[in-house]
């Protein structure tokens, strides 16, 4: 590949004035700019993008940091990014933190080193001590999927409260009052509102709350499986399980197969986040469905008025998004 070097030297003029040429940093008189252009198209030079940038104190590169990217909320998060990104001719990277507080530290950390001109954050449980340094130092970050009241951030979230309150009202409506409900934790936004939602639902319409019917299971499949165990083997009266992201869905239904339990004869079930396979799955799920490329999209549409300056000196905002319930076989009437 053709350099810098190679134009000025079959232009006969210094690297200094290409760059100049180039970059459009200085006046270079008309017969000088004219055998640049020849050299540059003779050769087929292509100017480094990032090294422009880095020569101005930018990467042209966008961060998104999320817990992990295997959950499949997160791939169409990040294509909502990604899109946005590309049309304003930036690049992108990807960070997990495998939700863990101080390998976010350590991606942040990283990234910054990069000169990254901005970030894309879903906070891990303890996040907020994370991106409050990025904050002070005045550099572009939008936060998604948790809410962070602390925070002073532009962010984007669903409207999660909302979301767990839909399924816990479907279920009622279906004739369910014992009904449990999987969580990953509550130490973050997301999950502690669906379950804010879950209790708000059954308060209205007179139904106990059971604190042994809340099970946290912690980050893996695995965990949601051993949680529905705990819960059926301790609790054979529930007849519903409300089970808040991918990941717990299929832990529960991992469960239901191996041991043979029937959905929805034997046990209700209604999901959160709507994967693809969450329509073809036989039975069907009944989700709480998000918008996840909507969320990626509008996050990095909020970057990029920081990253310009196109919106000085506003507030910071939080939209929050809607979900929806979408009504499958998994969530048939009690027996």
């Amino acid at each position: 590949m053709a350099t810098m070097k190679d134009v000025a030297k079959l232009a006969d003029v210094s690297v200094t004035t290409v760059s100049h040429v180039i970059n459009g940093t200085r006046y270079v008189s008309p017969e000088l700019t004219g055998r640049v252009n020849r050299a540059i198209e003779e050769l087929d030079y292509h100017p480094d993008p990032l090294a422009q940038g880095l020569s101005k104190g930018e990467s042209q590169t966008i961060a998104l940091v999320v817990s992990d990217i295997v959950n499949p909320f997160f791939p169409q998060v990040a294509r909502g990014v990604e899109d946005c990104v590309r049309e304003h001719e930036f690049s992108l990277i990807l960070s997990n933190t495998d939700e863990n507080a101080n390998q976010e530290s350590q991606n942040i950390s990283l990234l910054e080193s990069k000169r990254v001109d901005g970030f894309v954050i879903s906070p891990t449980g303890g996040g907020g001590e994370n991106i409050q340094p990025l904050i002070e130092k005045d550099l572009p970050v939008v936060c998604i999927d948790r809410e962070l009241p602390e925070v002073t951030v532009d962010q984007v979230f669903s409207d999660n409260r909302e979301g767990g309150y839909k399924a816990i009202q479907h279920l009622i409506d279906r004739g369910h009052e014992n009904i449990g409900i999987i969580l990953e934790s509550t130490e973050i936004a997301s999950f502690k509102h669906r379950l804010e939602g879950y209790k708000d639902a059954l308060k209205d319409h007179g139904i106990e709350i059971e604190e042994e019917y809340i099970k946290k299971s912690g980050l893996e499949v695995e965990g949601a499986y051993a949680s529905t165990e705990s819960l059926l083997s301790d609790h054979p009266e529930v007849t519903a399980i409300f089970s808040t992201n991918d990941l717990m869905t299929e832990g529960v239904l991992r469960y239901f197969k191996e041991h043979e339990v029937k959905c929805p004869e034997d046990i209700a079930l209604v999901g959160f986040d709507d994967p693809e396979w969450a329509a073809s799955f036989n039975p069907s799920i009944t989700s709480i469905a998000q918008q996840p490329y909507e969320m990626g999209y509008q996050a990095a549409h909020l970057l990029f008025e920081e990253i310009e300056g196109t919106e000085k000196a506003r507030t910071p905002r939080k939209i929050e998004l809607d979900t929806e319930l979408r009504i499958r076989e998994s969530s048939a009437s009690a027996g």
